[in-house]
């Protein structure tokens, strides 16, 4: 554990230092030193190779395309190989199996119970880490689906799509509906919506969700679905002022 995995391939072709994936899912080549065995075992079109920056310079080492990952992870015994491999040998081959191919067709549109689903979710997130670590806009996503099934369970109903949306900063309103505000702008916006939302719900403040904004965390005001046309209004006042308004003064309310 704590092992860094190389990712030296693009977004359209992905592709990982094949050692560093062996010494995450396979420890004891570490002991015996016999990476290259694992890596022997994986077919030639799944691997490719690359120079890689180490402490003595420039070094060619062997790459592994998706397939190859896979095809590693599969035959892994770490625990953090598990949940993929009950995906493919519990659904993927079983569908196969039975109907001559797999798709989302052929799953269950029961879902697991939460905790299953939020172990299942832990579960990826530590193999994430472990092949390189989860970039921000991950992160947020999946604080969104985590919120969605806690909400559901609590709730005793069913979660919203995947596409809908539980609750709005003015900020990410703003820019789904085609604008572009600049900071004063967002500014202006959050405390207009603020303001129609306390005259709504008879004083109370919109409630606040840590966010990622400019590369830090912090408070920022969210809407749920029953408060959108709130800020739709206040997105159009500012964006489309009908007259000269004064200039904001600093609040966290977008």
């Amino acid at each position: 554990e704590g092992f860094e995995v190389r990712f030296v391939g693009s977004p359209d072709i992905p592709e990982w230092v094949g050692a560093d994936v062996v010494n995450v899912l396979y420890p004891s080549a570490i002991k015996n030193k016999n990476q290259s065995t694992y890596l022997s075992r994986v077919p030639a079109e799944w691997k490719g190779s690359k120079d890689v920056a180490t402490p003595g310079g420039l070094q060619s080492m062997t790459t592994l395309y998706e397939p190859g990952l896979y095809a590693l992870i599969a035959r892994s015994d770490s625990p953090l190989a598990v949940p993929f491999q009950r995906w493919v040998y519990e659904e993927v081959l079983p569908s196969i199996r039975q109907t001559g191919s797999y798709g989302l067709a052929h799953v269950s549109p029961a879902l697991p119970p939460a905790r299953e689903r939020l172990d299942n979710i832990r579960l990826g997130m530590d193999l994430l880490y472990e092949l390189g670590g989860i970039d921000e806009r991950t992160q947020l996503a999946l604080k969104d689906i985590v919120r969605d099934i806690l909400l559901e369970d609590k709730l005793k109903k069913p979660a919203l799509p995947s596409t809908g949306r539980l609750e709005w900063p003015v900020s990410d309103r703003a820019r789904h509906l085609g604008f572009r505000p600049d900071r004063g702008q967002l500014i202006r916006i959050g405390q207009v919506a603020a303001k129609l939302y306390r005259l709504r719900h008879d004083s109370e403040d919109p409630p606040s969700r840590e966010q990622y904004v400019d590369g830090t965390t912090r408070m920022v005001r969210c809407y749920g679905e029953s408060d959108l046309d709130i800020v739709d209004q206040a997105i159009a006042l500012i964006m489309n002022p009908p007259a000269q308004l004064p200039p904001a003064s600093e609040e966290d309310d977008f």
